[in-house]
């Protein structure tokens, strides 16, 4: 406690927009290796890894149908506006069930064996997108999907049971609709092997040297004339994360994450120490929150779960930790989600305050009513690796659930089994952590409260809220769509099926001399690197 009391009494420092860049308006400079000082992601295999680290490394390799605005294209760091990739134009039914994609002639794979730059044609598309219905562990995102077929060479066409409107938004996603080359998987039986990694992205995969480094070349072919700047891009494996805030002080790494964050804390020190860095924090499409197996006692009970929110203490977690800057609203849709994001202020005050409220005295009067009056012990499995203030948020959640009676008992596990197991929610009674920064309303409500999904992490199962996260993503026009996304915003305020703590806005650190390097949430690395170049 001595230490929140001592970041307690530091300044406040207003979050202001990040300024409109400079560099934008330079003639970009080419050449130079791009440093980046991250963790190891546990897999290189985008559809047999759910991890972050994992889609943001292979980023740089691939490509996608379509995707999304980057760098000078960018409006804003949560613009989801489509624009073709792979395909250079597509067609969507009346109905709203049938794409058909036309690809760009004369796209070509990596020059690596055994596919040697051949061209990239339908049944490309087809092998990639049947792939990841098949063994993603988001590939629930093409439930709708029917039919894919390669109509001839350069032609594909997606055939969906019903209108769903998230449909290019997932496609643009470059965590899940990566195209792969067949010849690849059958030589190495999954793209995990380094060698395995060919796409048509700006980036060639060149080393990847465990637990040291992964080498990455500029894509001579790569079919995006002009572009990336960059000659290369290399991953200094650094697990610590002082040790990459270190070596980024030192000069020695250009970002000191695989998306440049740190945390406030960090932000706040290097603005003041480090002039010769370039820190701007930015409002991301973030969310952490206390999952629960709301199939089991004692989660199952409304009065528990209401009363473990109750608990919380958001203002205080937010004024200790996050000076203030954070967001105490954060679900179950992302405060930066700004176009369906509904204020707590907006719902009925009554059902808010087991969103939002801090009443500890009710949250002990519940956990009498539901027979739990001599407290309950449960444990909280975690991943202790998460970025600062992770480490803290665990340690604060079994202290507020402590004040009211829910003995926390913390269970760090190793990052391969956290991402594969309890994120998955495979894990007794109570875990908590952050949530992927997802592009598409629907995985954060659809994907996280639908039954039987793997990112159902709580187990929900609930058949009247169930109807309206069909009817939301079944419904093309984007203002009938947000009224029904409001309304269950509004049923699901008092239901605490998750409890959200604040988010924090997140501080980008680079060097001065990076120019063109721009936010944009989601995992999209290899594009935001395609417009980065070095003034050095």
């Amino acid at each position: 406690m001595r230490r929140l009391a001592l970041l307690l009494a530091l300044p406040l420092i207003v979050v202001t927009a990040a300024p409109p860049s400079s560099a934008d308006a330079q003639t970009p400079k080419r050449g130079g290796v791009f440093r980046i000082a991250e963790r190891e992601a546990p897999s290189l295999d985008p559809h047999l890894s759910i991890s972050f680290l994992t889609h943001s490394y292979v980023s740089l390799a691939y490509s996608q149908l379509v995707r999304f605005p980057n760098g000078p294209e960018q409006k804003h760091p949560a613009d989801f506006s489509i624009l073709p990739d792979l395909a250079e134009k597509w067609t969507v039914s009346k109905d709203g069930k049938v794409y058909t994609f036309n690809l760009r002639r004369g796209v070509r794979f990596h020059t690596k064996p055994p596919v040697n730059g051949r061209e990239v044609v339908a049944e490309d598309v087809k092998y990639s997108l049947e792939r990841f219905m098949a063994k993603s562990g988001f590939n629930t995102r093409f439930e709708p999907v029917s039919a894919i077929e390669a109509i001839d060479r350069h032609t594909v066409r997606v055939t969906l049971k019903e209108p769903y409107a998230p449909f290019l938004n997932h496609l643009a996603n470059p965590s899940f609709c990566v195209i792969l080359p067949r010849e690849a998987e059958e030589k190495f039986k999954d793209f995990n092997h380094p060698d395995a990694v060919i796409g048509t992205g700006p980036f060639v995969l060149r080393s990847y040297d465990k637990g040291v480094r992964v080498v990455f070349e500029r894509n001579p072919d790569y079919f995006m004339k002009g572009v990336p700047y960059l000659d290369g891009v290399v991953i200094e494996i650094t697990p610590d994360a002082a040790a990459r805030v270190a070596v980024l002080r030192a000069g020695r790494a250009d970002l000191p994450h695989i998306w440049g964050w740190v945390s406030p804390e960090e932000g706040k020190a290097l603005q003041k120490t480090s002039p010769e860095l370039l820190v701007v924090p930015h409002q991301v499409i973030g969310q952490g929150f206390i999952y629960m197996r709301t199939d089991q006692p004692p989660f199952n009970d409304i009065r528990v779960r209401r009363a473990v929110s109750l608990a919380i203490d958001r203002k205080a977690w937010n004024d200790a930790l996050l000076f203030g800057e954070g967001c105490i609203d954060p679900g179950p849709i992302p405060c930066a989600l700004k176009e369906w994001k509904l204020a707590a202020s907006k719902i009925d005050a009554a059902k808010a305050r087991y969103l939002i409220g801090y009443d500890p005295a009710e949250a002990k009067k519940l956990l009498v009513e539901a027979g739990h009056g001599k407290g309950l012990t449960v444990p909280m499995f975690h991943w202790p690796g998460y970025v600062v203030p992770w480490r803290s948020y665990y340690e604060l959640a079994a202290d507020n659930l402590g004040k009211v009676g829910i003995t926390v008992e913390l269970k760090p596990e190793e990052y391969g089994k956290y991402i594969s197991t309890t994120a998955l929610g495979k894990y007794e009674k109570m875990a908590m952590g952050p949530s992927t920064p997802f592009t598409e309303v629907d995985d954060f409500l659809y994907g996280r409260f639908y039954p039987e999904l793997p990112t159902n992490q709580s187990r929900v199962a609930d058949a009247e809220l169930s109807k309206m996260l069909t009817a939301q993503r079944r419904e093309m026009d984007p203002k009938k769509r947000k009224q029904i996304v409001d309304d269950i915003q509004r049923y699901l305020a008092d239901k605490a099926y998750y409890v959200y703590v604040p988010q924090w806005p997140q501080y980008v650190a680079h060097p001065n001399y990076v120019k063109g390097f721009r936010h944009h949430d989601g995992y999209g690395l290899g594009m935001r690197l395609l417009f980065t170049w070095l003034d050095k």
